[in-house]
């Protein structure tokens, strides 16, 4: 740990990764469910607090040439490989900021643009009460009224389960005089490990619990010391987190986990009497995470909340398939069972989404035997399948330069952990992808009609053994059939 880190890791870069909760998208999409208004719109001002290693905001400013787009962290070590590769891309409306939101004043605030929305992923449940009074501050004072605000946290009571095991990795990782932060939890996680055969009684068979016992699928080191052990770890009830933000205007959206917005996916019947008995409100919300199993939430909230028709708002979307649909409705898993579209509804939008991006509306109006509700509609096709589509479908040299720079830097540094994305125009954001499919996608000649599948893996993956070849080869195969469709579409492939 060092002197200035106020009990925050900041020995170790956190995890270099895609978010696409966080784009005005995904916002979009928010709103249109809750029927608020609110869209994008060209020259947005866009901030990230706690934007790590900047991922996220280099492709919104590579996708927007036309926003100003900046991230703000308290590490300047992110901070500086976020300068890097928004200047090794020529990013100019890229910009970054180290500031220690407890020390800013109100003239330092006051130095960022008036803002279209703010984004911030992780940040309240692992920051001091300090921190957080300057997160509202700068809400209050920079957020325009009619802006939206993305925020994601951990949650109370889903998280609550979880809080003797944060403690006992703290314990475990202070045996360890030595090492960084991610090898003294590394360490920790050994011994924790060690007691999932045997597991003291108020140590609970978590989610979180079973994905470190699982050896099969370890979570970085780098995650667990950012996750764990800081000082200020602190789930919060919404409730808490609600009148914090109300403190800057803020009255809450919804939830950008989209089936999460309709009470029918959510609760058996008992559960819903109850919850109808509720007021509006963190009342109604409080149930919804005493019912369900997310020690997560993934919130918006706006300054200036306007209703609009919420048919119409989401029937003007325009969605884009991320992937060829599959011939079968995807099941959506949701508390009382599985959500899905019958055939008859499903097969004409599945068609006419894999012809290209499609209104909501026009979707619902194919023939089938009834309208379905767009809201189901969304949240079906939304955990995955679609995304936003805010613009006509196309290329551009600027995301195609960026998306050559991401791959460089990712081949270079060996970036192979987390999610990425490729700029792509249409969306105004991200497709995300991971290090593989971007290596293949930035391969020239991938779209010629006698592209070689092996001459491709070779070229994308330099370094495989005698023994993995012939599955990598396999997967690029099946990769150029499938997902050439889609990087065409996004407008993501190099020009």
């Amino acid at each position: 740990m060092t002197a200035w880190n106020h009990g925050y890791v900041t020995d170790s870069p956190y995890t270099f990764s895609y978010q696409p909760a966080q784009t005005p998208g995904s916002i979009a999409m928010v709103c249109a469910m809750a029927g608020v208004a609110w869209q994008p719109r060209p020259g947005m001002a866009v901030l990230d607090i706690g934007c790590g290693r900047g991922l996220t905001v280099n492709v919104l400013a590579a996708a927007n040439p036309d926003w100003n787009v900046i991230g703000l962290d308290y590490n300047p070590a992110h901070i500086a490989e976020a300068q890097e590769l928004a200047e090794a891309a020529e990013l100019g409306n890229a910009g970054f900021v180290e500031a220690d939101l407890a020390a800013m004043t109100d003239a330092e605030l006051d130095q960022l643009p008036e803002l279209d929305v703010v984004t911030i992923h992780g940040v309240w449940t692992w920051v001091s009460d300090a921190v957080r009074a300057g997160i509202v501050r700068l809400l209050a004072r920079r957020l325009k009224p009619g802006g939206v605000c993305y925020i994601g946290y951990n949650v109370l009571p889903g998280f609550g389960g979880d809080a003797a095991l944060q403690r006992l990795f703290r314990h475990l990782a202070a045996l360890e005089k030595t090492g960084t932060s991610p090898e003294r939890a590394a360490a920790a996680l050994e011994v924790i490990r060690g007691l999932s055969a045997n597991r003291p009684v108020h140590l609970s068979p978590t989610p979180m619990f079973q994905r470190l016992a699982d050896v099969e699928a370890p979570l970085d080191a780098a995650y667990l010391a950012h996750e764990f052990l800081t000082e200020h770890w602190r789930p919060v009830f919404f409730e808490d987190l609600a009148a914090a933000l109300a403190g800057a205007k803020l009255e809450y959206v919804g939830s950008a986990t989209m089936h999460e917005n309709i009470p029918d996916m959510l609760f058996e019947d008992a559960q819903r009497r109850v919850y109808e008995g509720l007021p509006h409100g963190p009342a109604r919300e409080f149930m919804k995470d005493l019912c369900l199993q997310r020690p997560f939430r993934r919130d918006v909230f706006i300054r200036g909340l306007r209703r609009v028709d919420r048919t119409a708002a989401l029937d003007r979307l325009v969605l884009a398939a991320t992937r060829a649909m599959p011939e079968e409705s995807p099941k959506l898993g949701v508390p009382v069972g599985v959500a899905e579209m019958g055939a008859d509804l499903y097969a004409p939008m599945a068609a006419a989404l894999n012809e290209g991006p499609q209104s909501l509306g026009r979707l619902r109006q194919l023939p089938g035997s009834r309208v379905p509700n767009p809201a189901e509609v969304l949240a079906i096709l939304g955990g995955g399948m679609v995304l936003a589509a805010l613009r006509e479908a196309g290329s551009s040299p600027r995301t195609d330069h960026f998306n050559r720079v991401l791959h460089a830097m990712t081949r270079a540094t060996g970036a192979t952990e987390g999610q990425l994305a490729m700029a792509s125009p249409m969306v105004a954001a991200g497709l995300p992808c991971s290090w593989v499919e971007l290596a293949v996608c930035m391969q020239p000649g991938i779209t010629a009609p006698d592209a070689d599948p092996v001459a491709i893996t070779h070229q994308a993956l330099p370094h495989l053994t005698e023994e993995q070849t012939p599955g990598a080869i396999d997967l690029v195969t099946r990769m150029l059939a499938e997902r050439l469709p889609i990087w065409r579409r996004f407008g993501v492939l190099p020009g």
